[in-house]
């Protein structure tokens, strides 16, 4: 199709948008139009060689925008550089252009470009080819390659030697690169420039890992004779100076935050599923309003992306919209995938009935059913056009991790190229991919932050055509707080990207790979001033005392063998054969994935691997009986081999699909009671019993449950029986006080302030101890740790509170701070250590909460607002001559509490 005037696409696009809200099933909350911006051009310096601009010339480009001008002009000065400004405003040129100078006038120039994934890496790497391949004036000149786990010995060792330009990830960087920087001599003494992409993902616990690795880089390339500028490219956030000089350890940055690139005119429209029972407030299914906008658009020829939060909604929205292409109807069984004989099987537990055996228990019901209750009965089948199928499976997409390098290409060809017209995707497909210009961007759902909305939002209308983005809130609470509020969206700036590179726990295993690269050496005292220290002894953000003190510590445990010179001078050095990088990971597990294999004997498939999972999602998608969706096609799983890491499924036509139960269980092993220290005495009935310590939490999967598609109508369960995951970190806690439990008194009460309390503990610390939310957890138990700092079990209040709301009343509700990585960071123990101030901190958070009634913000998502019992205080008069909502009521309730407990907390601390 030939690209329709900017004015009939926007007449298009408000077409689309009337037919959208005209839906019976959705309610309009908001549209938002955004005028176009016209272009403000630079011109090319004139150090830039006309080569260079005639090589831009080839992709379109004929002069900079005034932005990219600007940036590289600061490059050209010897500064560092940072790039945040909004999705597809042309930030690559600013790196490939002084790469390409570079190259040309040194050819032992090197340029390392740096991606959070491989997938981008390689996207990356052939957008820079292009710029010098076949026709362009330095065909031949500057080669450019991929170094990942996917890439070949052979073309490892080519690109190592040759390539001008390599394209890694900082989890090759840190395992595969510096401990190896030998081999990488003639690489690293000719580097120029380091790029960092999509600064912004560089956040939290994995920010401050990658931030270390990069203090490794800079010793390694002093120690080969380069120091490299600095580019780094960013979406919109809030602090991306800061962010960039705490994760390369900089501080002479030019950044540049205003685009001057054109834009398009922008729409962007918010819609709620419209309410099905007044009574009980509930609503339609989301994901179904998500799949009616989608045909609306489908119906209009736009080509969209829709965002999915999880990848089961990606799977199941994939499914739903190729049914709907092929007309089929909710009764009629899927084209998809033909029933044979193996799926009559009578179904028992885990999905098959043991040979020779009779089930007996809760089990024995479902073993004897037939497996055609749980089947697509064939009766219902209508005829099925043939092509319509394949055109179904060729133009709509599912994408998400999991799915097979190549797999992935694939789809990101047939999106790039235009066969591919609506693709569902989690958000591995926020980041800058070059997909293509797409028309439209759904998000099932609010993506949880305004800087991820607006990321995914920009990757519609990237050639400045008009574009659109809907919305489709669900019926989360923090959805629903952004259809009562949606100037919380629009009128509020994105967030801050936090991390500590100082952090202890992250900073000494670094600094043991670090010596393995090179020994560490500090001159004599008096010998030399601070300043004046080498190369080899410095770390960014520590003074030489405290980096030396830092690799005492590990002198002291056998980690480094310290050496004392003659001259008095001080040598740390590594100790041991074996890679200290091969024990660190920078995203938080070392465990190998499952691969999903194709268990079909006698068949041309059997064997072939299908997908990988990640390890600690394995027992919830991966377990005997377990229904595995693969881009709308379904698998059962037959058996997992634990050991192997290997999930043999088969293709099944199902009706349902599966989901695990999970119960996750925490305890203290051993720990510190600092209670003893607070301001209450022991006996006060304000004192708040407290400590820290090392913590064993357990996430077990007993069972599964089996949800009919479209209606999700419960239709069976089955038992699972896998090892627990377990999960050995650090965490603190925190008990209600004797004069707390006595003035919250009711059940509910008390288990919504211990879960409200716990969310905004949670939030506040990632705020304070510069990390990610997703960096810790909270849990919320029935009792103490007891006089040899161990706890009983408890079930841990998440997603609701426990229906077991009265053990939390009859015990003391207990918030525990945890890690969410193996051994911990140590971020709750900081939490817990910097005391009354820390809470002054939540209560302040709280109370600058703009809601005056309770909102997700701030008494989080988790309180039952429908539970039994009184919320509060006795309604007022007003209250009842209102008749306000008693949802409202228990909102205001709520957040009360909220508070009185965080003052209680402060007050017994």
């Amino acid at each position: 199709m030939g690209r329709v005037p900017v004015g009939h696409a926007s007449a298009r696009l408000d077409h689309v948008v009337a037919s959208i809200t005209d839906l019976e099933d959705i309610d309009l909350v908001t549209v938002r139009r955004t005028p176009p911006r016209a272009g403000v051009s630079g011109e090319w310096p004139a150090w830039i060689d006309a080569r260079v601009r005639q090589c831009f010339a080839t992709i379109g480009v004929d002069r900079p925008y005034a932005h990219q001008q600007r940036g590289l002009d600061a490059l050209h000065a010897g500064r560092d550089l940072v790039l945040a400004t909004a999705t597809a405003s042309g930030k690559s040129l600013c790196y490939q252009a002084p790469v390409l100078q570079a190259a040309l006038a040194d050819p032992a120039a090197r340029a390392l470009f740096l991606f959070p994934t491989k997938a981008l890496a390689r996207d990356q790497v052939e957008a820079f080819r292009k710029l010098v391949g076949p026709n362009t004036p330095l065909q031949g000149c500057v080669g450019a390659g991929t170094y990942d786990g996917d890439t070949p010995p052979d073309q490892r060792r080519a690109a190592r030697a040759r390539a001008h330009v390599i394209a890694t990830n900082p989890d090759m960087l840190h395992r595969a690169v510096l401990p190896h920087h030998d081999r990488w001599s003639a690489f690293l003494s000719g580097l120029r420039y380091v790029v960092i992409d999509e600064l912004h993902t560089y956040r939290g616990v994995f920010g401050s890992h990658v931030a270390n690795v990069l203090r490794r880089l800079w010793r390694v390339c002093a120690f080969h004779g380069s120091r490299p500028q600095l580019i780094t490219c960013s979406a919109t956030i809030a602090n991306p100076r800061e962010l960039a000089a705490s994760l390369c350890a900089r501080e002479d940055f030019e950044v540049i935050d205003q685009s001057s690139a054109p834009v398009g005119p922008r729409t962007f429209v918010v819609v709620n599923p419209a309410v099905v029972d007044p009574l009980t407030g509930v609503r339609r299914d989301y994901l179904k309003c998500t799949r009616a906008v989608l045909g609306r658009l489908r119906a209009a020829d736009l080509t969209t992306l829709a965002f999915c939060r999880t990848r089961k909604a990606v799977e199941l929205l994939t499914r739903y919209l190729r049914e709907d292409e092929c007309g089929v109807h909710e009764r009629d069984r899927s084209p998809m995938q033909p029933t044979n004989g193996v799926n009559q099987q009578p179904l028992g537990p885990g999905g098959f009935r043991p040979q020779g055996k009779t089930a007996i228990g809760p089990w024995a019901r479902l073993q004897n059913q037939p497996a055609s209750q749980f089947r697509r009965p064939p009766e219902h089948a209508g005829p099925v056009d043939p092509g319509a199928v394949a055109r179904a499976r060729r133009t709509i997409r599912g994408y998400r991790g999991g799915y097979l390098p190549e797999h992935r290409r694939e789809i990101e060809a047939a999106l790039r190229e235009g066969e591919a017209k609506v693709v569902t995707s989690t958000n591995a497909l926020e980041l800058g991919m070059d997909i293509g210009g797409l028309d439209a961007v759904v998000l099932a759902g609010y993506p949880g932050t305004r800087a991820a909305t607006w990321q995914r939002s920009g990757r519609a209308g990237r050639r400045q055509d008009p574009s659109l983005t809907i919305m489709v809130l669900s019926s989360r609470p923090l959805d629903q707080f952004v259809c009562a509020a949606p100037e919380f969206l629009f009128g509020e700036p994105p967030e801050h990207a936090r991390l500590d590179a100082l952090n202890p726990e992250i900073l000494v295993p670094h600094l043991r790979c670090a010596a393995y690269e090179l020994p560490f050496g500090f001159q004599a005292p008096g010998s030399v001033s601070e300043v004046e220290q080498p190369w080899w002894s410095s770390w960014g953000g520590l003074t030489t005392e405290e980096l030396a003190g830092a690799l005492d510590y590990l002198g002291e445990r056998g980690a480094l063998l310290r050496e004392q010179e003659a001259d008095g001078g001080l040598r740390f050095y590594a100790i041991g054969s074996a890679f200290p990088a091969d024990a660190v990971d920078l995203r938080g597990s070392l465990e190998e994935n499952f691969t999903v294999v194709e268990d079909v004997p006698g068949r041309a498939e059997h064997g072939r691997i299908l997908a990988e999972v990640d390890f600690e999602d394995g027992p919830l998608y991966l377990h005997p009986g377990a229904i595995y969706p693969l881009e709308g096609k379904t698998y059962e799983v037959r058996r997992l081999d634990w050991d192997e890491r290997k999930a043999y499924v088969h293709e099944a036509a199902v009706t349902y699909y599966t989901e695990a139960v999970c119960n996750l269980r925490v305890r203290m092993l051993e720990g510190d009671r600092s209670d003893e220290g607070s301001g209450a005495s022991q006996g006060d009935p304000r004192r708040v019993p407290s400590g820290t310590g090392y913590a064993h939490v357990v996430r077990a999967v007993p069972g599964f449950k089996k949800l009919r598609f479209r209606t999700h109508e419960n239709v069976g369960f089955g038992p699972v029986k896998l090892p627990d995951l377990e999960l050995h970190t650090i965490a603190a806690y925190w008990g209600f006080p004797d004069q707390l439990l006595a003035w919250l008194g009711d059940p509910h009460r008390r288990s919504n302030a211990a879960l409200a309390a716990a969310h905004a503990i949670r939030h506040v610390a990632a705020m304070v101890l510069m990390c990610e939310v997703q960096d810790l957890c909270h849990a919320v138990t029935s009792g103490l740790p007891g006089p040899d700092g161990v706890t009983a079990w408890a079930p841990v209040g998440f997603g609701r509170p426990p229906a077991e709301a009265s053990m939390l009343a009859s015990g003391r509700p207990t918030i525990y701070l945890y890690d969410d990585l193996p051994g911990g960071a140590g971020l709750s123990t900081q939490a817990h250590a910097l005391g009354r101030p820390f809470f002054e901190r939540v209560l302040a958070a709280v109370r600058g909460c703009g809601c005056a009634n309770g909102c997700p913000t701030c008494i989080g998502t988790e309180v039952a607002l429908d539970a039994g019992g009184s919320f509060g205080p006795t309604p007022t008069e007003a209250e009842r001559v209102n008749l306000e909502h008693p949802e409202a009521v228990a909102r205001r309730h709520a957040r009360a509490d909220l508070i009185a407990t965080i003052e209680a907390m402060i007050d017994g601390l």
